[in-house]
């Protein structure tokens, strides 16, 4: 008798017109799947969780999709045929998923392959031909390349599907083209058969510099241009310094990744040949926050503001204009200018701007964009929602001095804010901590503390 290989799992192909499908989990993994699964016109598919993602809610507009914005209850499985726990609760995925065994219901378990009635494949498509990916729940990665080299192949037999090509808008100052080479970068590593380009172009506030930013409009002006391009489709995606976009984002037009974060700190920079800041020599600085926090480590130093991009800000430094100049650490090193940093401020001693060495990637809404769910970063991402919650929160922008920086150690958070009381002047700083998939609720309850204790 033959000896024959054993497969844990058999593919199987399904009609899901008129299956209801329960979605517990509001993140990436539930819109991905969800997504895919859309492509196939099921019957009807109920999303909930207590806390969901902008790129669900917009699928709220489609008939066969509902939203429930609150906590799972084992009552949702009533009439399901099909479940996906994809909450980031293992022990709550894990309830889901025996309670689906129980019932006979085929339910997919994103944290435990064990308690999977069925794996959720990889997908690659072309006319009438579907093929499904899976590589037993063991190696992700494996499955994605899998179902990219298949899709080539069938994208090269029908001949219908051109280069994929990815245009990237960048403002065209010397740090903007390199952050946003970074991310071209990283597409092409992992894409070389993609055509990816960088679509460069002045905003208005890099045209504008004789006056503050709280004069012209604030920090939107770096933007403004870069949102048309990516509106009008010229650009299929933008980067940004996360420290320079405002706090309120167009749903259109939402942010669909978050980097690493660099170095966060503030740097010193003194002239060329300087050990030492010269005492009375004033500081190039252009943030109100920066002012405020600088004030209190060099009394003997005023500030005066200085525009214009980073390496034109170090000329006027060199030449004499100024004593000294704060600038993002960040900035300094990408453009690999690190043995120009004199000190770097601690963040007990001076408070970043929120989100400041974080890169922001914003995307079109309803977009596929799953190429770059490798580039977010967790800890970027939720160092991001708590910082920009606190600001906005405040109602605080590019004039505004209020600040928050967050620390993550495994899923523990903790923030460090900066509050200043307009009526008088007076500026205070705070703490709160708190589990990370609380971000945003950290953020914003510790601003409502400080406006409580302080006053505005």
């Amino acid at each position: 008798m033959l000896k024959r290989q054993i497969h844990r799992w058999f593919p199987l192909f399904l009609d899901l017109s008129g299956w209801r499908i329960l979605a517990v989990g509001g993140g990436k993994i539930a819109r991905r799947r969800i997504q895919t699964l859309l492509e196939f016109e099921p019957g009807h598919i109920r999303v909930v969780a207590k806390e969901i993602s902008p790129d669900l809610w917009r699928m709220q507009d489609l008939e066969n999709v509902e939203i429930c914005e609150r906590a799972y209850c084992v009552e949702d499985l009533e009439g399901c045929q099909m479940v996906l726990a994809a909450t980031d609760d293992p022990d709550l995925n894990k309830s889901i998923g025996e309670a689906c065994k129980e019932r006979g219901i085929l339910a997919n378990v994103a944290s435990d392959r064990k308690l999977c009635g069925f794996h959720f494949p990889g997908v690659a498509t072309s006319g009438p031909i579907t093929v499904g990916i899976n590589a037993a729940g063991l190696n992700h990665r494996l499955a994605k390349d899998a179902r990219e080299r298949i899709q080539k192949l069938l994208d090269g037999g029908n001949h219908m599907q051109d280069k994929k090509r990815v245009i990237i808008g960048s403002r065209e100052s010397k740090l903007a083209v390199v952050q946003s080479e970074m991310v071209a970068d990283y597409l092409r590593e992992r894409h070389p058969d993609w055509d990816v380009q960088l679509l460069t172009m002045k905003t208005t506030g890099d045209i504008i510099l004789d006056r503050t930013l709280d004069q012209i409009g604030g920090k939107g002006l770096f933007v403004k241009e870069l949102d048309k391009a990516l509106a009008d489709k010229r650009s299929d995606l933008s980067v940004h310094s996360l420290k320079d976009m405002p706090m309120e984002v167009s749903e259109e037009l939402p942010l669909i990744a978050f980097s690493k974060r660099e170095d966060p700190r503030d740097a010193l920079v003194l002239p060329k040949g300087c050990t030492e800041l010269e005492k009375g020599k004033p500081i190039g600085c252009s943030s109100l926050r920066r002012r405020l926090q600088l004030s209190k480590l060099f009394p003997d130093n005023p500030c005066e503001n200085v525009r214009g991009n980073v390496l034109t800000r170090l000329d006027k430094l060199d030449r004499g204009d100024y004593g000294a100049l704060v600038l993002a650490s960040a900035g300094l090193k990408r453009l690999g200018l690190k043995e120009r940093i004199s000190r770097q401020f601690d963040p007990e001693e001076m408070i970043p701007a929120a989100g400041q060495g974080i890169l922001a990637i914003q995307g079109r809404a309803g977009e596929d964009y799953s190429y770059l769910e490798d580039y977010d970063c967790r800890e970027g991402r939720y160092a991001a929602l708590a910082e920009r919650a606190y600001v906005r929160e405040l109602d605080g922008g590019c004039t505004s001095p209020v600040a928050a920086h967050a620390q993550i150690e495994n899923d523990w958070m903790r923030i460090k804010c900066l509050y200043y009381k307009e009526s008088n002047g007076e500026w205070h700083t705070g703490r709160a901590e708190g589990p990370v998939k609380e971000a945003k609720t950290l953020g914003r309850n510790l601003a409502r503390e400080m406006r409580d204790k302080y006053g505005v």
